[in-house]
């Protein structure tokens, strides 16, 4: 039973290296942030769920990279929804995409997709022209960042202190660089156009949640070079004294969840009263 009072629901259905897609839903509308599991996989998880692949309407997809694409071209074979990306990730991932198939560009004007409006939001990686998402509802917003090597202020004020917040963190440097990963590979991941570690996540997090935030979903965590425990721990610390409004919760690449829901809205003064350090102090220092 999808939410019933104009709010807003995310649900991963696995975050991390070997495959992202996350499921999003109003009471009207069913959409799908990437489809980077098999077919099988990711119709399993939807049901795993609840929910039914045939019920998606549309699919926003973050960027090219097979780990958020791997399904796109079976389901569109047997379903079609509309697929939404950037004009760059769109060159990049035509041969995936069957004749016929729905497609939007998008850019950082605001979308209509059935009731839930779409922002877009360019971010750094090593990708054609990679996005991030913001999604309102009548009565809810939500927002998924993962796949940046750095953060800016820009971000932080696309991304407007949604109810919800899916952020990356994907590694602990010290778990990084005494890992099995080749040099060039750690030198990929921890670059400003690879992967948030669990401290820059959990800086954008305290500067997302000073808006107003007060969900967090940790995504896209390395099964070798992180734990959840301890990318929880830092967010954690990161957020102080706000932990008392804000629920942090950890996304799996193994099974899908946890379910998280926008809440009733706050007013513009009672985000204000919850202040927090500004966003200057949050950004990450440069390399």
């Amino acid at each position: 039973m999808r939410v019933a009072d104009g709010g807003i629901a995310v649900c991963p259905l696995g975050s991390g290296s070997k495959g992202n897609a996350y499921w999003v839903e109003t009471a009207k509308t069913a959409i799908l942030i990437d489809a980077g599991f098999s077919f099988k996989q990711l119709s399993g998880r939807i049901a795993d769920i609840g929910r039914d692949i045939a019920d998606v309407e549309h699919v926003f997809i973050t960027h090219e990279h097979n780990d958020h694409i791997q399904s796109l071209k079976v389901m569109l074979k047997r379903h079609r929804p509309t697929i939404w990306t950037s004009a760059g990730t769109l060159r990049a991932i035509r041969k995936h995409l069957p004749d016929g198939a729905s497609v939007k560009r998008i850019n950082s004007n605001p979308e209509n997709a059935g009731d839930i409006v779409a922002q877009a939001i360019p971010v750094r990686h090593d990708a054609a022209e990679p996005f991030a998402y913001r999604f309102d509802s009548h009565a809810g917003s939500l927002a998924i960042v993962t796949d940046l090597g750095e953060w800016t202020p820009d971000n932080v004020k696309a991304l407007d202190g949604p109810d919800v917040f899916v952020c990356e963190a994907n590694h602990d440097p010290e778990m990084l660089a005494a890992g099995p990963y080749p040099w060039y590979l750690k030198q990929r991941i921890a670059s400003e156009t690879g992967h948030l570690s669990n401290e820059q996540g959990a800086m954008l997090a305290a500067a997302v949640v000073k808006k107003g935030t007060r969900e967090i979903v940790l995504a896209h965590l390395s099964e070798t070079n992180n734990d959840s425990s301890l990318a929880l721990e830092v967010f954690g610390t990161q957020l102080n004294g706000k932990r008392d409004h804000v629920h942090i919760h950890a996304a799996s690449q193994a099974q899908p969840g946890p379910w998280v829901r926008s809440a009733v809205h706050e007013t513009a003064g009672e985000k204000q009263a919850r202040g927090g350090p500004s966003i200057a102090s949050l950004l990450r220092r440069p390399r």
